[in-house]
Order: C-alpha cells, then structure tokens, then sequence
C-alpha cells in the first residue's frame, strides 16, 4: 500500500481470536519493582553520578546518598564547635545556645553485668529505644541506627552513627555521635556509670548534645521536653524488660515516677 488511503488500519472488527497465556515471572533482582527495562533511561546512575562528583569535590571517600543539604552542609563546613562546659545539675537539663546538656540517674534491676551485655546488644537494645527502626553494628564498639525522633511538631527520620570509647566492664563507658537527617543535623557526646546497689544497678548518664537545621529552630523548653520524654520512654522501656515481673511491678513504677515524675 502506497498511503493510508488505500491502506486497511486493524479495528477491532479484524481482531482476530487471542489465547490469553501467563507466562512465568521472573522479576529483576537488580531494580527496585523487579521491572526489566527495553532501552528506556534509567535512574539508578545520576544519583551515584552526583554522589561521586561530591566526592571527588570534597576529597571525601564516604559519601552516601542521599545527598540532603544538612548532610553537605557539615562535610563541608565540617561539625560545630562543641559548647562551652556548665555546671551540673542532677535530674535536670539545661540549654546553652544551641546545645542541650542535661544528666540524671536511674535504677534498674540487675547487676551491672547484665546492664552491661544488655546495652552492648544491638538486637535488645534497639527493643527499648524509642523511635528506632533499626540498630546494626558498623565496626568494633560502632553501630548504625535508623530512627524517628521529633520535639513538637517538627518530626522526622534520622541516621544515627554511635561510636563507643574508655569502656571499662562493667563500670563506664563514653558515647559519641552524630544524627543525619533532612531536618538538620546534630552532634553530641555523652557517659553512662553503672554502679551496684541494693535491688539492682545505679545508672548514671550525662549528655551533651548540639542541633542544627530546622531542629534547632524549635523552642528551648520544647527541646528539653522532647529529651526528657525520650529519656524517659527510654528507661521505662528498658525496666520493662529487665523487670521479672512482666509490668515492671509497683516498686519499679515508683522508680520511675521519681525519675521523671508523673503517673507513669
């Protein structure tokens, strides 16, 4: 046929009879819906495209994606400047510019051993931890952890690197590390003592934590508030669990309705 006028386009009328046929699938393991492509331009390179070109900008070797701004912004700039040190004052917190500084005590059933163990656990650890996703080791006394923390209304997801350091079992340890997320970023260091006493272990912890990013922003009380929640659910959950009887029994909730106050 010379054109279209002459030529005969199928309708449905010229459809002729289809045998419907299921194949079997065989899903891509490579791409995220198991789809496979027929030429089409794919996705998967531009974003390592920009990583590596970062990389190479910066001089850095550990880069990741994705490339959020906060993220960027402290390997460029590199992170903040700790806080100068204040005073301490037990059970209470306080905020010096953009940092949050705060230690208190808790007593928790068990020896300092079996603290101890339970706080090195990943798996166990990331059962009473609230927010938490996921906790993986990275490295010797290194972990990884994925986690949903907020004050107020702002609320995101975050990475978090922990690294610990001047262990000595089972009495001390120093704790040190970074969140990464699309809502800012923040450093912070902090230790944890553990010392036996009658009906279990004494915990003591002091922390010092500084924010940057749309976190910062957030009201100083609000901040205070969201720690202590946090430390709170913290400890509950973790006396929970350390607790023979299952609800943590009346002499454990009146542990930490001393420690944080409240009914609960």
């Amino acid at each position: 046929s010379g054109t279209f006028a002459d030529y005969l386009v199928a309708t449905a009328p010229e459809l002729p009879k289809l045998d419907l046929i299921h194949p079997t699938v065989n899903p891509s393991p490579f791409t995220r819906l198991g789809a496979k492509g027929i030429g089409e331009g794919n996705q998967y390179t531009t974003p390592v495209c920009l990583a590596n070109a970062v990389a190479d900008a910066l001089g850095r070797e550990d880069i990741s994606t994705p490339l959020t701004p906060p993220k960027v912004f402290e390997w460029i700039h590199g992170p903040e400047a700790p806080p100068p040190e204040t005073s301490r004052f037990a059970g209470k917190q306080e905020k010096t510019g953009r940092a949050l500084t705060g230690d208190g005590d808790a007593t928790l059933p068990g020896t300092p051993d079996e603290i101890w163990a339970f706080l090195l656990d990943p798996e166990k650890l990331a059962s009473v931890i609230p927010g938490c996703h996921e906790l993986k080791q990275a490295g010797d006394n290194a972990y990884r952890a994925d986690v949903t923390l907020g004050a107020g209304p702002v609320k995101g997801r975050f990475t978090a690197n922990v690294r610990l350091s001047d262990m000595t079992r089972p009495h001390s340890l120093n704790v040190s590390g970074s969140l990464l997320g699309a809502l800012g970023t923040s450093q912070g260091s902090g230790t944890i003592t553990l010392e036996p006493v009658e009906g279990g272990t004494q915990v003591h912890y002091t922390y010092t934590v500084t924010l940057s990013g749309k976190v910062a922003a957030v009201g100083g009380r609000m901040l205070d508030g969201a720690a202590r929640t946090i430390i709170g659910r913290f400890f509950k959950n973790l006396i929970a669990v350390l607790s023979p009887d299952p609800d943590g029994g009346d002499e454990q909730k009146g542990i930490f309705k001393r420690m944080f106050g409240g009914s609960e």
